[in-house]
Formats: structure tokens, C-alpha cells, sequence
């Protein structure tokens, strides 16, 4: 069980039930990827008092998760903790991929944007500024950023060694 804010709330129970998820997220781990210890020391850092919990059930295997570096490079809680959230985002990810710093104004979209997406229900936008959306005009603009971070991200290969980067450097 993972503790979560109220946003992250939002995104926990949004994605239940859903056929596929497509998530940015610039300056912190993804909400649905993210370990015990990474949300609870996040949790801290900011100062919010801890949400109840809520249980995920997995990741749908239809997920592609868009990482800023800029993630990865935030320590929360320390270089153990990172070490270990970074190795989760490894073998816990079903679709990684990695928005390189290079990448600049081109991955500017702000903080967390997810596309829900279900079987028999309208899609979903979760903004940062947690938000659940689903006028056509917001999934639309959606659709448009996730298209521009699939031309700008690394392929969940050359992520994945980007990742292992990562581990080595959390591991000294």
C-alpha cells in the first residue's frame, strides 16, 4: 500500500478499471510507479499530512509512463530510496520512457498529465493541479502533448539504460 495527497487519490482511483494510461510526469516519480518509501518521504518533503492509503492493484499492461529527467535527478528521502524507486521504475514499468533534460521547452508541459483511457467509459484527463477532466477539447489537448513527448522521449530501451544510469548513481 502506497500513501497518497489528494491528488494522487484522484489518479489512484481513476486509473482502476482502465484499458490503457499514458502519464508525463516533470519533477516527481509517477504516481502509479511509485514505491512505499518515495511516497511517504515525498509526502514529508512537502509538508502535507499523509492521505489515507489506497491500494493499487498493478499497473495495466497497457501503460506508457513519460519520465522528465529532471525526476530522476530529485532526490526525495536519499540516494538509497532513490536507488531503489529508480530499480521499482525498472522492473515495475511496463513502458518507460525517459524525456532527456536536452529535450528543453519541447517537454515544457508542466507537472503531472495522464490520459485514462477505459473500455465503455469517455477518457480522462488528470492535470496537476489535480483535476479530473474529460471535455473533448482537454482529452484532445492531451492526445496532442503525449503525441509531441512520443517525438521527443527516448524508446523504452535507450530509457531503460538511461534508468540503469541512474541506479549507478544513487548506488555510491
Amino acid at each position: 500500500m502506497t500513501q497518497h495527497g489528494a491528488g494522487e487519490q484522484l489518479v489512484v482511483l481513476a486509473a482502476a478499471g482502465a484499458t490503457s494510461i499514458t502519464c508525463f510526469s516533470g519533477v516527481t516519480i509517477p504516481v502509479l510507479l511509485r514505491t512505499e518509501c518515495y511516497a511517504k518521504a515525498l509526502t514529508r518533503a512537502l509538508g502535507f499530512a499523509p492521505a489515507p492509503e489506497l491500494r493499487q492493484d498493478g499497473v495495466p499492461p497497457r501503460c506508457v509512463f513519460f519520465i522528465h529527467e529532471y525526476a530522476l535527478q530529485t532526490v526525495v528521502g536519499g540516494n538509497r530510496l532513490m536507488e531503489d524507486q529508480v530499480l521499482h521504475l525498472l522492473f515495475h514499468a511496463p513502458s518507460i520512457r525517459v524525456v532527456p533534460a536536452s529535450a528543453g521547452g519541447a517537454a515544457a508541459v508542466g507537472l503531472d498529465y495522464a490520459l485514462i483511457q477505459y473500455e465503455h467509459e469517455p477518457p480522462l484527463v488528470y492535470l496537476a493541479n489535480w483535476t479530473l477532466a474529460s471535455d473533448a477539447a482537454t482529452v484532445e489537448r492531451a492526445v496532442h502533448i503525449f503525441q509531441r513527448m512520443h517525438a521527443v522521449a527516448l524508446d523504452n530501451e535507450r530509457s531503460r539504460d538511461v534508468l540503469m544510469k541512474y541506479v549507478a548513481v544513487y548506488d555510491r
